[in-house]
């Protein structure tokens, strides 16, 4: 911008220059005196070549100006484009937060203050949680306070003719849960892990599996295990993670 108004102030000195050198040398032509005559076109011809010389660096320069303008917009085009990607991404997270919290509404729908143990408690959720969520086998186990094992206390579509095995903290992939408090989510489960009677079809491998820990004061007082013919996503080991934490002081208050 200050280049282009550089050469136009140029230009406009040039442009008098010129034309004094043509009144120069037309007064020349009438007092007929050749050598200043020659003076004058000289210096016109001069004056001339170093206007064309400013008006082509000026044009350059203002080409420069509109393509620099040009790379202005693009960016700011750009910029505006990814605000507003930005601003649809938090909108469509909002959105499913939102949803989300319907789903811990509706699990916790039942009035927790007429359950009155620890067992009745984990099945009117895990109950909830299965119509929730597309699940294909459910457990719950619960820490025993004086053998420090998990003892399964609700289910879910569990079939056979043992009861879940019960575990110590660190034991297979529950007691790690357990001991790591931090939840696993096998979207390829291992071969004969987890099987699920399917009414005329016999047995059915599922194909993804959530183990998630109830904490307490930073302490593993329970385990969800949740398995499912589909693979859990974001969305559901946030809303599992959510329900385990809403289930914390609960449970820990019917246990004691």
């Amino acid at each position: 911008m200050k280049q282009t108004k550089k050469y136009f102030t140029t230009g406009l000195w040039i442009f008098a220059f010129l034309t004094l050198s043509l009144l120069f040398t037309l007064y020349a032509a009438q007092a007929g005196i050749t050598a200043l005559l020659f003076l004058g076109a000289t210096l016109g011809i001069t004056a001339s070549l170093g206007l064309l010389y400013v008006l082509l660096q000026t044009k350059k320069s203002t080409e420069a100006l509109e393509t620099e303008l040009n790379e202005m917009k693009e960016r700011e085009t750009a910029r505006l484009s990814a605000q507003n990607q930005q601003a649809g991404e938090g909108n469509q997270q909002y959105t499913e937060i939102f949803r989300i919290d319907e789903y811990i509404s509706r699990i916790f729908s039942f009035n927790e203050i007429q359950v009155s143990s620890a067992e009745a408690y984990v099945e009117k959720v895990l109950q909830n949680i299965v119509k929730e969520l597309e699940i294909a086998q459910a457990l719950v186990f619960i820490l025993n306070e004086s053998d420090q094992l998990f003892h399964v206390s609700a289910q879910y579509a569990y079939f056979s003719e043992e009861q879940p095995r019960k575990f110590q903290i660190g034991e297979g992939l529950s007691g790690q849960v357990a001991k790591n408090r931090q939840m696993l989510n096998l979207k390829e489960l291992p071969e004969g892990y987890v099987s699920v009677v399917v009414s005329g079809l016999g047995k059915s491998a599922p194909r993804s599996l959530i183990i998630a820990p109830i904490v307490h004061d930073d302490n593993c007082i329970g385990i969800i295990e949740l398995a499912s013919f589909k693979t859990f996503g974001e969305n559901e080991e946030t809303l599992v993670y959510k329900v385990c934490e809403s289930m914390g002081n609960r449970l820990n208050k019917l246990r004691s």
